[in-house]
């Protein structure tokens, strides 16, 4: 964050029908079924809502420079006389004096120095804590307190050994901060996160504070019907709030969304549906994310040859094949990333679409996944403009990734979207063994429909979870 900022309204201009004045970093709350709010980051950690919902900064600043979320950023704003929040935005207001920087875990190990701050209001509100400090341990780190269990074996699980929740640095201690009617009735986040920190900081100093690396605040039981969600992160950044509640706190995947959401990374869809991927952590599912999304925190990595396949690698009428282990099991070449840009629709900013594929298998941290998900292939897509321009641009833009489908050993389905057919061959479900699969245009798929059965063969023999996908645009079919 830029330095010295506070991310505090100046006094004189903080009332309501003044001109606002602000600067920090840029982020986002999403509240879900209530909307999302931007927000400024002070150096401190303070944040301030500045607009009313629906209200969104420019796209660029007075000299033209993109405007992202994450990047540190100055603007004016006229307030609105009764909520005192910015009523509008314009870009000669604004100045970008960072862009955005990439997240410092993708790509990288990394060891979270989390602070998790149970919130009693039992003085100020009448409402009091409902977890001990020995039960939220437990949560994250498991019964021996080392990080072999809980929501840190999870987070180990799901990233391959590369995002750890660190048991030594893990802390949590008890605050009771002051509450009054923003936070008893109307739920301010940034209240409760304000008072929250000043607690903590009057507890184990400014200085300890200022070593984590990560903030989360558990709220009272009875919060989660006043503030009507179960958790809340900020995009980008270091803060989770948490309800005392089976799909708050004590909910593994529930951390994990709301963890990741400090890395970029936005909720995935099903049947144009926000949250209803029942296949990843980061829809409602109690499953380590999809593929699109651990290639984006530097989880995975692409088969060879499998991270940009196009019209060139891929020409029309012929059959690329990938072997593929099962996400669960390794990040080592586990996905495809497919760029069809034989299709015409690839042109465009909005309508062009990048897809990922993987094998999910129910095991590990996928264990809980449904029927509808594994063991199958999984096919995702993605705003491709986005994805592609990744990392220059759009570090934590909302690439809209969607789940469009799955295949089952032994069957084909098609995408008509894309001009593919997916066919997924022989693999052994009792062990998930084996799993192969081939991808073909649909208009092209009797040409094709010989290539799987030769790539079961090859590889109904491994001893690993794999799939065999055998890629190829229809010959002349464009569109």
């Amino acid at each position: 964050m830029a330095s010295g900022v506070s991310g505090r309204a100046e006094p004189a201009m903080s009332a309501p029908g003044y001109v606002k004045k602000l600067q920090g970093q840029l982020a986002l709350v999403d509240m879900h079924e209530q909307g999302a709010e931007y927000v400024i980051v002070g150096d401190d950690g303070a944040i301030t809502p500045f607009a009313s919902r629906g209200v969104k900064p420019p796209k660029k600043d007075k000299d033209g420079n993109d405007i992202e979320l994450g990047a540190i950023v100055g603007l004016n704003c006229p307030t609105d006389p009764v909520t005192g929040q910015c009523s509008y935005i314009s870009s000669n207001d604004t100045i970008l004096i960072s862009g955005a920087a990439t997240p410092t875990a993708v790509g990288k190990p990394i060891s979270q120095r989390l602070l998790v701050m149970i919130i009693d209001y039992s003085t100020t509100c009448g409402q009091a804590a409902n977890l001990t400090e020995a039960d939220v341990r437990t949560l994250y780190l498991g019964a021996a307190g080392d990080g072999s269990a809980g929501h840190a074996l999870k987070f180990e699980q799901c990233s391959y050994g590369s995002f750890i929740i660190n048991a030594t640095a893990f802390t949590v201690i008890t605050v009771q901060p002051w509450c009054n009617a923003t936070i008893s009735t109307s739920c301010s986040y940034s209240a409760i996160s304000g008072g929250a920190d000043a607690a903590a900081k009057a507890l184990i100093g400014t200085a300890a504070f200022a070593t984590y690396t990560h903030y989360t605040y558990i709220l009272p039981t009875g919060y989660e019907s006043i503030c009507r969600w179960s958790g809340l992160a900020l995009l980008p950044g270091k803060q989770t709030w948490l309800q005392t509640s089976n799909y708050g706190v004590r909910r593994w995947a529930t951390v994990m969304q709301e963890t990741i959401h400090n890395y970029g990374l936005w909720h995935s869809w099903q049947n144009g549906v926000e949250y209803d991927d029942y296949s990843t952590s980061m829809g409602r599912g109690n499953a380590c994310p999809n593929a699109a999304e651990i290639s984006r925190m530097g989880w995975a990595s692409p088969a060879s040859n499998g991270g940009a396949i196009n019209a060139t690698t891929m020409p029309a009428g012929s059959a690329v094949t990938f072997s593929l282990p099962a996400t669960s099991l390794t990040g080592s070449g586990n996905y495809l990333r497919i760029r069809p840009n034989w299709l015409a629709s690839y042109g465009g900013v909005l309508t062009a679409k990048n897809l990922y594929i993987a094998v999910r298998v129910s095991r590990i941290g996928d264990a809980a996944l449904s029927a509808s998900y594994a063991p199958r292939i999984n096919v995702h897509e993605v705003n491709a403009t986005m994805d592609n321009a990744y990392p220059t641009s759009y570090v934590n833009g909302d690439r809209q990734i969607a789940f469009i489908g799955s295949v089952v050993n032994l069957t084909s389905v098609t995408f008509p979207a894309y001009n593919l057919v997916v066919y997924s061959g022989a693999w052994p479900l009792a062990t998930a063994a084996a799993a192969v699969a081939a991808i073909a245009p649909a208009f092209a798929a009797a040409t094709i429909a010989a290539k799987p059965k030769a790539a079961i063969a090859a590889t109904t023999a491994a001893t690993k979870p794999k799939a065999t996908f055998a890629l190829a645009p229809a010959q002349g079919q464009r569109r």
